[in-house]
């Protein structure tokens, strides 16, 4: 053996430079698969818990579609009014091992009212006579898709005096007085000729409004409609001179919470920057107030500082003709201003945009102001005319993406706050396209029977971002209460549509999208926003459950938990416990992650097209699923590694034993026995593995270092037991070849001569004569060939799997990402390990059959047709191997995972190709060794 190292180095260096490689990178592959393993349990660990760990919702809540794709509809919490009885929340919150149980109670969107100040002061003209001037509207939203015109108010001034004919509040018309001392009726509310469709219920078109006001100083400030006067007020609370006052209604979702268990979920109480947070045991008052035989119930709120919605009104005021303000004046047209106005044609004099979230501020300083008593301005409206409850969206399965079907518009009532008929045109976003049914729940209007309408009681507002529970990452969890359900577009033209931005709610509260909660209420205010005393509607016909007013209870465990069994087990038992005791749906939240539904929704009326949407579900169970696969990524990993090092290093075994084979013939001619052969054969490989684990030992640390892992010296040790028995396991073959060793070999040929004489035509038809003469050493060549192959497809298929896996979510993609630079390593190592089995196969033919390719040199042949067969004997060698490896690899891929996607298909092609035309350019370096054959010599020795 030590003589063996001494005088033939080239073969024992060449044998531990392979081992060498070997260890090397499975020593550095193995710490870098552990690290990112840790890397992924430590991502997974920081996003698997969000806000709460299981969701409980009402019995049959929980849609097919949620029950077949595991997952949990981000949409669904705005439409569930009711379905929890606070009996079963209470046996919910005393089961062992729950820490916290926090209800919601989803009671419906309240829309409240903002006056936005437009000035008209430049555009007066005291002294010139009377002007009007038009204020149309239009809602843009949905990047800017959906424009809806919101109808157009007119604004009378004069300088004559105005008085009212009788009480304002009672809808009658303001009068203006004549020259001749008469009293002229003018700014009438009416809109006689405007019809009403019978299927919608709704008027054909927005009615229109008139407000008057005069620029006479000694005036006191007189109007009517629903703008305000261009005009000096003296009366309290009107706006400045010159100022119209534009109305725009915004929806508040308003939701009622514990308060106890939502602070120490949510920490909704630390969330609250101005104000206070409700009182314990806070609950409705009853107060008496001037002018009504009946107290005023006030209902405890909080207010979110900012909307979601994202919107702006447009504002644009035209000054009509002298002619058409004259006819105001004298009192005609005012009955159909709305049919009469509009065709009279304006001149520009302003535009104006009002973004949402500002909006939302005047109205929440507003409702403030007004709650409180402080009021300095406009104020608006705290008292609750009416709230509307939605429905779930009703999606229609299509495979791979879901439609949001549309509602007919007769299932979506009016809106405003209207006694009597209940009629209102389209002046908003419920008059767009709907996939929510609505219920209107206005208050009781019976006479000396109800009570008047509650009133806010505004304790403060609270910012959504200061929230524990504002988990919107990776981990969000679903249902989340405090954030907007967003959407982007799933194809090229929706994206373009979209203008590369998320779509966002907008004012549609029928629309896919729903507004986050803007109102928190107490649980102990269902007893009024609930009952049938104060509002009508109320029943379960009409979807108000007030004997179980709880949406869904958000529970979450003592302690910590994580994707380990023991935690899997513990939210498991706690789920069947909610289950059984209750009989309500639990969802396991833990470990969830946000993840694309496609859903079409459909064509608005104003503008917009149909949009195919990605929506962010949340799809359950993805941390314990990412862990897993990883696990089982890294043993595929370590195993496809170790068997391509086995390949490599048993190839180039063989070949020394072939190479040695008169000697080892020699040896059994003077007595040696096979055992001593095979024992031979063992030491001289295991003594070249134990020098390869050494330094492969020393060489993994700084490798690992440029690799950017972290090796430790134990795991580089390791090297070094890993070497030598990857080179004992490699030898076994050879060591038994060499065993077998007659001693008539010794002076056989080196290869078998042909059965009987045939002619060769073509340099193809040769080489595969030379490739069946050599049987062995082909086949040995083509299955080091195929095991490379057969590598980089399965390390595709297997990285495909892993994706198909725990890709599909936020959390899934960003592991699935994470992870990737280890199967590239892998390929790479797996690539460089077959092409050396490949070049040194190629390297040894050569070698072996030097006379031979001499003898056809000295027969004519010239270089050039020589390389042509060096090389076509690769192509076959190259494209034999490629196919045979490529598809053991899919089928092995199919085995696994129970598919064969298309893509992996793709790749198996790839590969081959690839393979061939490595091997081809490999087989350059015995080509280049024909170039150095001593033919002469080597036909003298023969």
């Amino acid at each position: 053996m030590l003589s063996q190292l001494r005088y033939r180095p080239g073969r024992a260096l060449a044998l531990v430079a392979a081992l060498l490689v070997a260890v090397t990178s499975f020593s550095v592959l193995t710490a870098t698969a552990r690290t990112q393993r840790l890397d992924v349990v430590g991502k997974v660990a920081a996003n698997d818990r969000g806000a709460y760990d299981l969701l409980v919702r009402p019995a049959g809540a929980r849609s097919a579609l949620e029950s077949r794709a595991n997952l949990v509809s981000s949409t669904a919490l705005a439409g569930l009014s009711g379905g929890i009885t606070s009996r079963q929340w209470q046996q919910v919150l005393h089961i062992p091992g729950v820490d916290v149980a926090a209800p919601v109670a989803v009671v419906g969107y309240a829309l409240q009212t903002v006056q936005l100040p437009v000035d008209l002061t430049e555009h007066l003209k005291p002294g010139d006579g009377p002007q009007l001037f038009r204020v149309s509207t239009t809602q843009t939203s949905e990047r800017g898709l959906t424009e809806i015109p919101t109808g157009e108010s007119y604004v009378y001034v004069t300088d004559r005096p105005l008085h009212d004919r009788k009480n304002r509040s009672e809808g009658d018309p303001v009068a203006q007085s004549a020259p001749d001392g008469s009293v002229i009726q003018i700014c009438g509310m009416s809109d006689n000729p405007n019809p009403v469709d019978p299927k919608t219920n709704r008027y054909a078109r927005p009615v229109a409004t008139l407000a008057c006001g005069s620029t006479n100083q000694d005036n006191t400030y007189n109007a009517a409609g629903a703008a305000s006067p261009a005009a000096r007020p003296t009366n309290k609370g009107t706006p400045a001179a010159g100022t119209t006052l534009v109305p725009w209604s915004m929806p508040f979702l308003v939701q009622a919470v514990d308060p106890v268990q939502e602070a120490r979920l949510a920490g909704l109480d630390r969330a609250v920057d101005k104000g206070h947070y409700f009182a314990p045991g806070q609950k409705p008052v009853a107060e008496s107030q001037e002018g009504s035989s009946e107290p005023f119930t006030k209902i405890p709120v909080l207010l979110a500082g900012r909307t979601a919605i994202e919107e702006q009104l447009h504002v644009k005021v035209s000054e009509l003709p002298a002619a058409a303000a004259a006819r105001v004046a004298a009192g005609q047209d005012t009955e159909v201003l709305g049919s009469a106005l509009p065709r009279a044609a304006g001149t520009p004099v302003s535009r104006t945009a009002f973004a949402a979230q500002d909006a939302h501020r005047r109205l929440i300083d507003s409702l403030n102001s007004s709650s409180t008593g402080t009021a300095g301005g406009a104020t608006a409206d705290t008292q609750i005319w009416q709230y509307l409850s939605a429905l779930p969206v009703r999606y229609t399965d299509g495979g791979d993406r879901l439609a949001a079907g549309p509602v007919p518009a007769s299932r979506i009532p009016d809106t405003s706050i209207h006694f009597g008929a209940g009629l209102l045109s389209d002046t908003g976003d419920t008059g767009d396209t709907a996939v929510r049914p609505l219920t209107r729940h206005p208050v009781q209007e019976i006479a000396d029977v109800s009570p008047p309408a509650p009133q806010l009681q505004v304790l403060g507002e609270f910012d959504p971002d200061r929230l524990t529970a504002a988990a919107t990452g990776l981990g969000a969890v679903p249902m989340e209460t405090y954030f907007p359900a967003t959407a982007s577009g799933a194809d090229n033209a929706s994206r373009k549509a979209l203008r590369n931005r998320p779509l966002l709610p907008n004012g549609n509260i029928a629309g896919l999208l729903s507004v986050p909660p803007s109102m928190i209420t107490t649980l102990s205010s269902l007893d009024v926003l609930n009952s049938s005393r104060h509002f009508q509607n109320t029943t379960p016909a009409h979807g108000v459950n007030a004997k179980a007013p709880i949406s869904v209870v958000r529970v979450r465990l003592t302690g910590a938990l994580g994707t380990d069994a023991l935690s899997r087990e513990r939210l498991r038992l706690v789920a069947e416990q909610i289950h059984r005791r209750t009989g309500l749906d639990v969802d396991v939240t833990v470990g969830s992650s946000p993840s694309p539904v496609t859903v079409t929704d459909p064509a608005g009326r104003y503008g917009r097209p149909v949009l195919h949407l990605a929506e962010m579900w949340s799809l359950k169970g993805v941390a314990t699923v990412a862990v897993a696969a990883i696990d089982r990524k890294a043993l595929l990993l370590f195993l496809l590694i170790l068997g391509v090092c086995v390949l490599f290093v048993a190839g180039a075994t063989s070949a020394a034993v072939r190479t040695r084979r008169a000697e080892l013939a020699v040896l059994a001619c003077t007595g040696w026995p096979a055992r001593r052969l095979f024992a031979l054969i063992l030491t001289e490989v295991g003594a070249l593995g134990a020098l390869a684990g050494l330094v492969g030992a020393a060489l993994a640390v700084p490798a690992g270092a440029l690799a950017g892992v972290p090796v430790s010296p134990g795991r580089a040790l390791l090297a070094v037991p890993a070497a030598l028995g990857l080179a004992t396991l490699a030898a076994l073959r050879p060591g038994l070849q060499a065993a077998r060793s007659h001693p008539g070999s010794a002076v056989a040929p080196a290869v078998r001569g042909p059965r009987r004489a045939a002619r060769l035509s073509g340099i193809t038809r040769l080489a595969l004569t030379n490739l069946a003469r050599v049987p062995g050493r082909a086949l040995l060549g083509t299955a080091a060939l195929a095991g490379g192959v057969a590598a980089l497809v399965a390390l595709a298929g297997i990285s495909t799997a892993f994706d198909g896996e725990v890709a599909g979510s936020l959390l899934g993609d960003a592991v699935s990402v994470q992870v990737r630079s280890s199967d590239y390593a892998a390929a790479a190592v797996a690539a460089l390990l077959g092409a050396a089995t490949v070049a040194d196969v190629l390297y040894l033919n050569v070698r072996e059959r030097a006379a031979e390719y001499a003898l056809l040199r000295a027969t004519g042949w010239s270089d050039a047709a020589l390389h042509r067969l060096v090389l076509t004997e690769a192509a076959l060698m190259a494209g034999a191997a490629s196919v045979l490896g490529a598809g053991a690899a899919l089928g092995a891929d199919a085995a696994f995972t129970g598919r064969l996607p298309m893509s992996l298909v793709l790749i198996a092609a790839g590969a081959a190709a690839t393979a061939t035309v490595v091997t081809v350019l490999a087989a350059a370096v015995p080509v280049f060794l024909l170039r150095r054959i001593p033919a002469a010599r080597l036909l003298a020795e023969e």
